[in-house]
Protein backbone atom coordinates (compact mmCIF):
# COMPACT_ATOMS: atom_id res chain seq x y z
CA UNK A 1 0.00 0.00 0.00
CA UNK A 2 1.51 3.39 -1.00
CA UNK A 3 2.39 6.49 1.45
CA UNK A 4 -0.25 8.51 -0.26
CA UNK A 5 -3.01 5.69 -0.01
CA UNK A 6 -2.27 5.49 3.48
CA UNK A 7 -2.90 9.10 3.87
CA UNK A 8 -5.94 8.64 2.09
CA UNK A 9 -7.80 6.24 4.06
CA UNK A 10 -6.14 7.49 7.55
CA UNK A 11 -7.87 10.63 6.68
CA UNK A 12 -10.82 9.24 5.75
CA UNK A 13 -11.54 7.26 8.78
CA UNK A 14 -10.83 10.53 10.87
CA UNK A 15 -13.49 12.13 9.55
CA UNK A 16 -16.03 9.23 9.58
CA UNK A 17 -15.42 9.61 13.39
CA UNK A 18 -15.64 13.23 13.54
CA UNK A 19 -19.02 12.99 11.17
CA UNK A 20 -20.85 10.21 13.37
CA UNK A 21 -19.98 12.14 16.21
CA UNK A 22 -21.45 14.96 15.15
CA UNK A 23 -24.18 13.55 13.66
CA UNK A 24 -25.10 11.32 16.92
CA UNK A 25 -27.04 14.00 18.37
CA UNK A 26 -28.84 15.23 15.54
CA UNK A 27 -32.34 14.95 14.74
CA UNK A 28 -32.77 14.31 10.89
CA UNK A 29 -36.30 16.36 10.99
CA UNK A 30 -34.70 19.33 12.30
CA UNK A 31 -32.09 19.43 10.27
CA UNK A 32 -33.98 19.56 7.29
CA UNK A 33 -36.09 22.07 8.81
CA UNK A 34 -32.84 24.46 9.19
CA UNK A 35 -32.35 24.03 5.32
CA UNK A 36 -35.97 24.71 4.45
CA UNK A 37 -36.10 27.72 6.59
CA UNK A 38 -33.01 29.13 5.93
CA UNK A 39 -32.31 32.87 4.60
CA UNK A 40 -29.71 31.91 1.36
CA UNK A 41 -29.87 35.80 -0.07
CA UNK A 42 -27.80 35.65 3.01
CA UNK A 43 -25.09 33.59 1.47
CA UNK A 44 -24.50 35.98 -1.29
CA UNK A 45 -21.81 38.21 0.55
CA UNK A 46 -20.85 34.94 2.35
CA UNK A 47 -19.63 34.37 -1.02
CA UNK A 48 -18.28 38.20 -2.21
CA UNK A 49 -16.61 38.12 1.27
CA UNK A 50 -15.29 34.00 -0.22
CA UNK A 51 -13.46 35.88 -3.18
CA UNK A 52 -12.58 38.98 -1.60
CA UNK A 53 -10.56 37.01 1.19
CA UNK A 54 -8.53 35.14 -1.54
CA UNK A 55 -7.87 38.38 -3.13
CA UNK A 56 -6.35 39.79 0.09
CA UNK A 57 -4.05 36.87 0.73
CA UNK A 58 -2.89 37.38 -3.05
CA UNK A 59 -1.68 40.93 -1.96
CA UNK A 60 -0.46 39.73 1.10
CA UNK A 61 2.04 36.45 -0.70
CA UNK A 62 3.30 39.59 -3.19
CA UNK A 63 3.85 41.62 -0.28
CA UNK A 64 6.46 38.28 1.29
CA UNK A 65 7.74 37.79 -2.02
CA UNK A 66 9.46 41.01 -1.31
CA UNK A 67 11.73 41.96 -2.91
CA UNK A 68 10.81 40.49 -6.35
CA UNK A 69 7.15 41.78 -5.05
CA UNK A 70 6.43 43.00 -8.76
CA UNK A 71 4.33 39.54 -9.95
CA UNK A 72 0.64 40.19 -11.30
CA UNK A 73 -1.74 40.16 -8.55
CA UNK A 74 -4.23 38.59 -11.06
CA UNK A 75 -2.32 35.26 -10.98
CA UNK A 76 -1.19 35.28 -7.61
CA UNK A 77 -4.81 35.33 -7.30
CA UNK A 78 -5.44 32.66 -9.49
CA UNK A 79 -2.77 30.40 -7.82
CA UNK A 80 -4.30 31.09 -4.13
CA UNK A 81 -7.13 29.51 -5.52
CA UNK A 82 -6.14 26.30 -7.80
CA UNK A 83 -4.16 25.78 -4.22
CA UNK A 84 -7.45 25.07 -2.36
CA UNK A 85 -9.04 23.28 -5.42
CA UNK A 86 -6.08 20.96 -4.79
CA UNK A 87 -6.47 21.02 -0.51
CA UNK A 88 -10.41 20.63 -1.16
CA UNK A 89 -9.67 17.17 -3.66
CA UNK A 90 -6.45 15.48 -2.38
CA UNK A 91 -5.40 14.18 0.85
CA UNK A 92 -2.59 15.69 3.39
CA UNK A 93 -2.88 19.63 2.29
CA UNK A 94 -1.00 19.50 -1.24
CA UNK A 95 -2.36 22.77 -2.02
CA UNK A 96 0.66 24.82 -0.42
CA UNK A 97 2.88 22.67 -2.53
CA UNK A 98 1.21 23.15 -6.06
CA UNK A 99 0.93 26.90 -5.28
CA UNK A 100 5.11 26.91 -4.26
CA UNK A 101 5.27 25.03 -7.81
CA UNK A 102 2.79 27.23 -9.66
CA UNK A 103 5.02 30.72 -8.31
CA UNK A 104 8.51 29.31 -8.30
CA UNK A 105 7.90 29.66 -11.90
CA UNK A 106 7.73 33.74 -11.45
CA UNK A 107 10.78 33.93 -8.98
CA UNK A 108 14.40 33.99 -9.66
CA UNK A 109 14.41 31.76 -6.53
CA UNK A 110 11.98 28.86 -7.67
CA UNK A 111 9.97 26.87 -5.96
CA UNK A 112 12.18 27.07 -2.65
CA UNK A 113 11.88 30.94 -2.63
CA UNK A 114 7.64 29.94 -2.86
CA UNK A 115 7.62 27.83 -0.71
CA UNK A 116 9.26 30.08 1.85
CA UNK A 117 6.56 32.61 1.37
CA UNK A 118 3.91 30.09 2.10
CA UNK A 119 5.62 28.66 5.34
CA UNK A 120 6.00 32.36 6.84
CA UNK A 121 2.12 32.92 5.39
CA UNK A 122 1.29 29.75 7.54
CA UNK A 123 2.91 31.53 10.67
CA UNK A 124 1.24 34.47 10.00
CA UNK A 125 -2.12 32.38 9.87
CA UNK A 126 -1.01 30.83 13.32
CA UNK A 127 -0.13 33.89 15.17
CA UNK A 128 -3.53 35.71 13.54
CA UNK A 129 -5.85 32.73 15.07
CA UNK A 130 -4.11 32.95 17.84
CA UNK A 131 -4.15 36.68 18.77
CA UNK A 132 -7.89 36.33 18.15
CA UNK A 133 -8.03 33.53 20.85
CA UNK A 134 -6.47 35.74 23.38
CA UNK A 135 -9.06 38.48 22.46
CA UNK A 136 -12.11 35.63 22.90
CA UNK A 137 -10.25 34.49 26.55
CA UNK A 138 -11.87 37.86 28.22
CA UNK A 139 -15.20 37.47 27.09
CA UNK A 140 -16.17 34.05 26.47
CA UNK A 141 -16.46 31.46 28.83
CA UNK A 142 -14.39 28.38 26.91
CA UNK A 143 -14.09 25.28 29.23
CA UNK A 144 -10.92 25.73 31.13
CA UNK A 145 -8.80 23.25 29.68
CA UNK A 146 -9.21 25.08 26.44
CA UNK A 147 -8.19 28.22 28.06
CA UNK A 148 -5.19 26.64 29.09
CA UNK A 149 -4.10 24.98 25.89
CA UNK A 150 -4.88 27.73 23.85
CA UNK A 151 -2.86 29.52 26.49
CA UNK A 152 0.01 27.52 26.52
CA UNK A 153 0.12 27.47 22.29
CA UNK A 154 0.05 30.70 22.14
CA UNK A 155 2.66 31.39 24.74
CA UNK A 156 4.84 28.85 22.66
CA UNK A 157 3.48 30.13 18.88
CA UNK A 158 4.49 33.72 19.76
CA UNK A 159 8.09 32.98 21.80
CA UNK A 160 8.73 31.00 18.83
CA UNK A 161 8.35 33.36 16.02
CA UNK A 162 10.36 35.83 17.81
CA UNK A 163 13.02 33.56 18.02
CA UNK A 164 12.77 32.74 14.36
CA UNK A 165 12.82 36.49 13.58
CA UNK A 166 15.74 37.34 15.75
CA UNK A 167 17.56 34.73 13.44
CA UNK A 168 16.32 35.88 10.51
CA UNK A 169 17.56 39.16 11.07
CA UNK A 170 21.05 37.77 12.66
CA UNK A 171 21.67 35.89 9.16
CA UNK A 172 22.93 32.57 8.67
CA UNK A 173 25.90 32.66 10.92
CA UNK A 174 23.23 32.56 13.59
CA UNK A 175 21.68 28.88 13.02
CA UNK A 176 24.82 27.54 12.23
CA UNK A 177 25.34 28.52 15.91
CA UNK A 178 22.37 27.07 16.96
CA UNK A 179 22.53 24.14 14.77
CA UNK A 180 25.34 23.42 16.64
CA UNK A 181 23.15 22.33 19.79
CA UNK A 182 19.92 21.53 18.14
CA UNK A 183 21.32 19.13 15.45
CA UNK A 184 22.71 16.98 18.07
CA UNK A 185 19.04 16.17 19.34
CA UNK A 186 17.79 12.85 17.67
CA UNK A 187 15.06 13.61 15.41
CA UNK A 188 15.41 17.26 15.21
CA UNK A 189 19.41 16.63 13.45
CA UNK A 190 18.02 15.49 9.88
CA UNK A 191 18.97 17.46 7.26
CA UNK A 192 15.42 18.04 5.87
CA UNK A 193 14.60 19.80 9.21
CA UNK A 194 17.40 21.69 8.55
CA UNK A 195 16.15 22.86 5.03
CA UNK A 196 12.86 23.80 6.42
CA UNK A 197 14.34 26.10 8.86
CA UNK A 198 16.09 27.47 6.15
CA UNK A 199 13.60 28.18 4.05
CA UNK A 200 11.57 29.75 6.69
CA UNK A 201 13.94 31.90 7.83
CA UNK A 202 14.68 33.15 3.98
CA UNK A 203 10.64 33.87 3.95
CA UNK A 204 10.70 35.77 7.67
CA UNK A 205 13.61 37.70 6.44
CA UNK A 206 10.72 39.84 5.05
CA UNK A 207 9.68 40.70 7.94
CA UNK A 208 12.84 42.56 9.40
CA UNK A 209 12.05 44.83 6.60
CA UNK A 210 10.38 47.66 8.98
CA UNK A 211 8.33 49.18 6.22
CA UNK A 212 7.17 45.80 5.37
CA UNK A 213 5.85 44.24 8.55
CA UNK A 214 2.71 46.79 9.43
CA UNK A 215 1.54 46.16 5.54
CA UNK A 216 1.53 42.38 6.49
CA UNK A 217 0.51 42.73 9.64
CA UNK A 218 -2.51 44.57 8.25
CA UNK A 219 -3.69 42.53 5.63
CA UNK A 220 -3.10 39.17 7.87
CA UNK A 221 -5.76 41.28 10.18
CA UNK A 222 -8.42 42.03 7.56
CA UNK A 223 -8.07 38.60 6.22
CA UNK A 224 -9.17 36.73 9.42
CA UNK A 225 -11.77 39.44 10.11
CA UNK A 226 -13.14 39.14 6.60
CA UNK A 227 -13.23 35.12 7.92
CA UNK A 228 -14.92 36.03 11.33
CA UNK A 229 -17.79 38.21 9.13
CA UNK A 230 -18.00 35.63 6.41
CA UNK A 231 -19.15 33.43 8.76
CA UNK A 232 -21.74 35.78 10.69
CA UNK A 233 -23.23 36.45 7.42
CA UNK A 234 -23.73 32.76 7.45
CA UNK A 235 -25.59 32.72 10.86
CA UNK A 236 -27.48 34.92 10.03
CA UNK A 237 -28.73 33.08 6.99
CA UNK A 238 -29.52 29.96 9.45
CA UNK A 239 -31.59 32.31 11.74
CA UNK A 240 -28.71 32.56 14.13
CA UNK A 241 -28.01 35.97 13.89
CA UNK A 242 -29.11 36.78 17.78
CA UNK A 243 -25.71 35.79 18.04
CA UNK A 244 -23.37 38.18 17.79
CA UNK A 245 -20.24 38.61 15.71
CA UNK A 246 -18.31 37.36 18.95
CA UNK A 247 -20.10 33.90 18.11
CA UNK A 248 -18.69 33.87 14.68
CA UNK A 249 -15.22 34.79 16.00
CA UNK A 250 -15.29 31.63 18.31
CA UNK A 251 -16.65 29.51 15.49
CA UNK A 252 -13.58 30.74 13.19
CA UNK A 253 -10.83 29.81 15.94
CA UNK A 254 -12.61 26.81 16.33
CA UNK A 255 -12.80 25.95 12.44
CA UNK A 256 -9.15 27.10 12.63
CA UNK A 257 -7.73 24.37 15.43
CA UNK A 258 -9.57 21.60 13.65
CA UNK A 259 -7.55 22.13 10.51
CA UNK A 260 -4.48 20.35 12.21
CA UNK A 261 -6.39 17.12 12.58
CA UNK A 262 -5.55 14.71 9.83
CA UNK A 263 -8.98 14.36 7.65
CA UNK A 264 -10.50 13.61 4.19
CA UNK A 265 -9.79 15.75 1.29
CA UNK A 266 -12.12 19.41 2.41
CA UNK A 267 -12.03 18.34 6.31
CA UNK A 268 -15.76 17.33 6.35
CA UNK A 269 -15.85 15.80 9.73
CA UNK A 270 -13.31 18.25 12.16
CA UNK A 271 -15.08 20.91 10.65
CA UNK A 272 -18.20 20.61 11.66
CA UNK A 273 -17.42 18.75 15.30
CA UNK A 274 -15.43 21.82 15.73
CA UNK A 275 -18.49 24.63 14.96
CA UNK A 276 -20.57 21.87 16.77
CA UNK A 277 -18.95 22.29 20.34
CA UNK A 278 -18.18 26.26 19.54
CA UNK A 279 -21.83 27.18 19.40
CA UNK A 280 -23.12 24.70 22.18
CA UNK A 281 -20.90 27.53 24.53
CA UNK A 282 -24.40 29.95 23.24
CA UNK A 283 -26.90 26.94 23.74
CA UNK A 284 -27.37 26.02 19.96
CA UNK A 285 -28.46 22.46 19.44
CA UNK A 286 -26.74 20.09 17.79
CA UNK A 287 -29.27 19.97 14.83
CA UNK A 288 -29.39 23.56 13.84
CA UNK A 289 -25.72 24.12 15.05
CA UNK A 290 -25.06 20.81 12.46
CA UNK A 291 -27.10 22.43 9.70
CA UNK A 292 -25.07 25.78 9.80
CA UNK A 293 -21.70 23.93 10.02
CA UNK A 294 -21.90 22.01 6.99
CA UNK A 295 -23.88 24.44 4.86
CA UNK A 296 -20.87 27.02 5.45
CA UNK A 297 -18.69 24.39 5.14
CA UNK A 298 -19.85 22.85 1.84
CA UNK A 299 -20.68 26.76 0.79
CA UNK A 300 -16.84 27.67 1.38
CA UNK A 301 -15.93 24.03 -0.47
CA UNK A 302 -18.06 24.85 -3.37
CA UNK A 303 -16.97 28.41 -3.82
CA UNK A 304 -13.26 27.18 -3.71
CA UNK A 305 -13.81 24.50 -6.29
CA UNK A 306 -15.22 27.24 -8.52
CA UNK A 307 -12.49 29.74 -7.74
CA UNK A 308 -9.55 26.98 -8.45
CA UNK A 309 -11.22 25.74 -11.72
CA UNK A 310 -11.68 29.25 -13.15
CA UNK A 311 -7.73 29.62 -11.79
CA UNK A 312 -6.60 26.69 -14.02
CA UNK A 313 -8.23 28.31 -17.16
CA UNK A 314 -6.81 31.60 -16.60
CA UNK A 315 -3.18 30.03 -16.10
CA UNK A 316 -4.20 27.82 -19.03
CA UNK A 317 -3.83 24.62 -16.98
CA UNK A 318 -5.16 21.22 -16.01
CA UNK A 319 -5.74 19.50 -12.72
CA UNK A 320 -4.13 16.30 -14.36
CA UNK A 321 -0.78 18.70 -15.80
CA UNK A 322 -0.51 20.39 -12.50
CA UNK A 323 -0.88 17.20 -10.60
CA UNK A 324 1.73 15.47 -12.37
CA UNK A 325 3.94 18.52 -12.54
CA UNK A 326 3.93 19.73 -9.20
CA UNK A 327 3.60 16.77 -6.53
CA UNK A 328 5.36 14.16 -8.63
CA UNK A 329 6.76 12.33 -5.73
CA UNK A 330 5.27 14.59 -3.37
CA UNK A 331 2.34 12.95 -3.78
CA UNK A 332 2.02 9.71 -4.12
CA UNK A 333 -1.57 8.52 -6.44
CA UNK A 334 -3.92 6.46 -3.77
CA UNK A 335 -5.08 4.68 -6.92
Amino acid sequence: MTKGRMRLLAGLAVSAVCLYLALRSVDPAKLVEAYRGASYIYLVPAVVLTILINWARAYRWRLLMYPNDRQPLGRLFSMVNIGYLFNSALPAKVGEVVRGYLAGRLLPGGMAQALSTLLVERLLDVLTLVLLLAGLLPVVALPRWSVTAGLVFGAAALGGTALLVVLARLGPGALDRLWGVVGRVPGLGDRRVRAALEHLLDGLRVLTVGRRLPGIAFWSLLIWAGYVFCNYTTLVAFHLGHLSPMAAAVTVCATGLSMVVPSSPGAFGPVEGAVIFALALYGVGESQAFAYAFGQHALNIAVLVVLGLWGLRSESLSFSSVRERALGGAEESPQ
